[in-house]
């Protein structure tokens, strides 16, 4: 218990529900999507596929995390200036492969906010 209040204690609550909106309508859009080509294809229920889908919006919080981390390190604090509608493009491009990657990418995010929130050592400033 200690281990998921630490780990969503370290983010903001604004950061969790902008990030928690954006992969419920990434998963809406899939489950739409693939409901629409079950439906046409009258194969069988696609349960792993849909657990697959939830558990990348589950994680897509931290795999975000680890994208504006890595950009931040990257980029620091320069301003680009590009076109808004390729900026949007982008922006949606990014988060739909953070959002179905998420299985992959999170456990890095994971394992910076647990490192990143971890008590200091006792005797450390000493």
């Amino acid at each position: 218990m200690t281990f998921l209040r630490r780990i969503l204690g370290s983010l903001g609550p604004a950061y969790l529900v902008r990030s928690y909106a954006i992969g419920l309508v990434l998963l809406g859009l899939m489950i739409a999507f693939f409901s629409s080509v079950a439906a046409k294809d009258a194969g069988g229920s696609p349960v792993a596929m849909y657990a697959y889908l939830i558990l990348c919006t589950l994680l897509f919080p931290f795999a975000k995390l680890t994208w504006d981390e890595l950009r931040n390190l990257a980029f620091g604090d320069n301003l680009i200036v590009v076109n808004a509608a390729l900026m949007l493009f982008l922006k949606f491009v990014v988060n739909v492969l953070l959002w179905g990657f998420a299985v992959f990418i999170a456990p890095f995010g994971v394992l910076y906010l647990w490192l990143r929130s971890r008590a200091p050592r006792e005797g450390a400033s000493e």
